[in-house]
């Protein structure tokens, strides 16, 4: 996104070239065929479009003849694009961001600061008290009322991917690795414990009535989103037999009884006050993990999104910059 100051008369006409060559009728056809992709289909795509999944296929149909390409197969086999489809919707974020930005500048050129605001949020961050994007964005409308927010709720590894290729303005979550291209930083802090499940060898003796060795004879499952490199040593002699890349998953592996997994004490907390998990040796093995923000450098920025920034730091506590670690020290 581009800054109010470096944006030049010749970005200006060049998004209004774009603008102009794309009607009304297709930017509502290339919103409905984003939007159908979303859903995964016709049919999921009907309530949040309101409208019938025979009228859906007809504007796909209307959108596929303008462009001359096939979008999308639909069948029993499911729903899936065509890679002209793929190409097509990538096409189509660039074009919707470069609209956001188009209307971000104009607005900052009459004298307002408006637009539009595209957030991609760590899953099941929201039971973290210490995270305040409530307050933060109920402080932020205040000051931009004629702002719009968009949030997007994803995966870890998903985050920095939607800020890195422009269809996210800013990410919050956790970056055990870091990403050329992006800056970082400090939010919040997050407890994490290693967990078992009710019908686990070890829930009867958890938390504490364990040694290492009896945790270490059990399968883990590895989040997928921490590379093996990364962890220390302690959990390298883990036995992983299962993986998730989100916190849900984890969650259901756990509640398996076939795994022990790390996880956010804020989520977790439900599933220990309902006594279904319990944390391993917490004050051996658990640890504080550091929530970021993710963005593009400064020089990228809106003054928008700086304002946006700006209110949700205010709104949290700020974090002193120890030593966090990925995961647990090595108890030995």
């Amino acid at each position: 996104m581009y800054h109010k100051a470096e944006v030049s008369a010749l970005n200006i006409r060049e998004v209004i070239t774009l603008i102009k060559s794309i009607t009304d009728i297709d930017l509502r056809l290339l919103r409905v065929f984003d939007t159908v992709t979303k859903c995964g289909g016709f049919a999921a795509a009907q309530a949040v479009l309101n409208v019938s999944q025979a009228n859906i296929s007809m504007q796909m149909k209307h959108l596929e003849e303008r462009l001359g390409v096939v979008l999308c197969h639909r069948g029993r086999s499911g729903f899936w694009l065509t890679e002209e489809g793929k190409a097509v919707l990538d096409a189509c974020h660039v074009l919707f961001r470069s609209l956001d930005e188009f209307r971000a500048v104009v607005s900052a050129a009459a004298g307002a600061i408006s637009g539009r605001l595209h957030l991609s949020i760590v899953d099941n961050s929201i039971f973290n008290e210490k995270f305040h994007l409530a307050s933060a964005i109920r402080s932020f409308k205040e000051r931009s009322p004629n702002s719009e927010i968009v949030v997007n709720v994803t995966a870890t590894n998903d985050v920095e991917q939607m800020v890195l290729d422009g269809s996210c303005d800013l990410g919050i979550g956790f970056f055990p690795a870091r990403r050329q291209g992006l800056t970082y930083n400090p939010l919040y802090t997050a407890g994490m414990h290693l967990y078992c499940g009710a019908r686990s060898p070890l829930f009867e003796r958890a938390p504490y009535d364990l040694a290492i060795e009896d945790i270490l004879a059990e399968e883990h499952a590895a989040r997928a989103y921490i590379s093996n490199t990364q962890l220390p040593s302690f959990e390298k002699k883990f036995s992983v037999g299962a993986s998730a890349a989100n916190i849900e998953g984890l969650m259901m592996l756990i509640i398996s009884g076939k795994y022990t997994a790390y996880l956010p004490s804020h989520y977790a907390n439900h599933w220990v006050k309902t006594d279904q998990i319990r944390p391993l040796l917490p004050d051996q093995l658990g640890y504080q993990c550091l929530y970021e923000v993710a963005t593009k450098p400064k020089r990228n920025r809106s003054e928008l999104l700086e304002m946006f920034i700006d209110t949700l730091l205010q709104e949290h506590d700020p974090v002193e910059l120890i030593d966090y670690r990925i995961g647990s020290p090595d108890p030995n």
